[in-house]
């Protein structure tokens, strides 16, 4: 009897001591859960670098210094606001020559530009070359032998495009090498904010998430 009373206490702390350890892991796991946790979850940050009224509406210069990014931000958003060449141009041109605080500090890797449809101006030019493009199906609305994200990537990447946005980086030495798009909108010329053209048939892309990218000289 002693000794299986023995054994039964031998028994029970080696269930205690295993418990003890599986604690002990489990609150070193937890300990390395809580310090990661902060790296996970910390949010998108954001320095405004500049903002300025257009008519109704505001636009702001955004950096992000951890991704590299910028973000022109137009509030509200279409169809509240239409923004013109000129107002684009001119807000970025006094963010990128800017030189007291806060100011861009680099080098970044994209300009994000948000919904095209904000910007009539590049929205027109989008749906009108494309309309006018062989390569593009009107009756379908689709490229007849491309991605459609990288058919309007190539229109928008075109120098015609590009050097109207590069004039606003003065002499800062950034120039645009690519454009990246994704979820293309394609409707009928009349979708096309404050279009005035000929209202022909067919279907032409006229919005899209925009991205220039960069790199500095």
């Amino acid at each position: 009897m002693v000794g299986a009373a023995a054994a039964a206490g031998r028994t029970e702390g080696h269930a205690a001591s295993e418990k003890m350890a599986k604690n002990h892991f489990c609150n070193i796991f937890t300990l390395i859960l809580v310090l990661a946790l902060p790296a996970v979850v910390t949010p998108y940050q954001e320095r405004v670098i500049l903002s300025m009224e257009a008519g109704t509406c505001s636009l702001r210069v955004e950096a992000d210094d951890e991704s590299h990014t910028l973000r022109l931000r137009v509030h509200p958003e279409y169809p509240d606001c239409h923004i013109s060449k000129d107002a684009m141009q001119s807000i970025l041109r006094a963010a990128f020559s800017r030189t007291d605080p806060p100011r861009l500090e680099g080098p970044y890797s994209s300009l994000y530009i948000g919904r095209l449809i904000d910007f009539p101006w590049l929205s027109q030019y989008l749906a009108v070359k494309a309309y006018k493009d062989e390569g593009w199906n009107r009756a379908k609305g689709k490229p007849l032998s491309m991605d459609i994200n990288k058919y309007v990537a190539t229109l928008l990447s075109r120098r015609e495009v590009t050097a109207e946005i590069e004039e606003s980086f003065g002499d800062s030495g950034y120039r645009i090498r690519s454009v990246s798009v994704e979820k293309v909108l394609v409707g009928r010329l009349g979708d096309v904010p404050l279009y005035q053209g000929e209202m022909a048939m067919g279907k032409v892309p006229y919005d899209a998430q925009v991205w220039f990218m960069l790199e500095k000289r």
